[in-house]
């Protein structure tokens, strides 16, 4: 289970002023409910704070599949030869994007509704 924000604060915080054993103990004072942390996420928490001066991850939202079909490319191009000939199909299109890809611009990065 992930530290919240105000876990991560407390960490960083206190490891600045104390060891590892008495970051954990004060740890366990302040939250009683959650598992205290180990050396090596104290470490890496404060590492990750030094170095990026944040210890939340900078990774959320990036993390998962990219994101090809729907590319900004694909939507201009979508969006240009929509802008030619409103009445044209995903299919006769004759564009490079799947007919999905195609729709799915259309509804969700145009906001246009066929």
């Amino acid at each position: 289970m992930q530290l919240t924000k105000e876990q991560r604060t407390f960490i960083v915080k206190y490891f600045q002023e104390k060891s590892f054993q008495q970051v954990i103990q004060s740890f366990q004072e302040n939250f009683p409910e959650r598992q205290s942390p180990t050396k090596m996420t104290i470490r890496r928490n404060v590492t990750r704070y030094r170095t990026e001066r944040t210890s939340l991850n900078l990774n959320e939202g990036r993390s998962g599949r990219k994101r090809t079909g729907r590319s900004e490319e694909n939507v201009r191009i979508v969006q240009g030869e929509l802008t030619e000939n409103p009445q044209i199909s995903a299919r006769k299109s004759g564009l490079d994007v799947t007919k999905s890809t195609f729709n799915r611009i259309i509804t969700l990065d145009l906001k246009w509704h066929p």
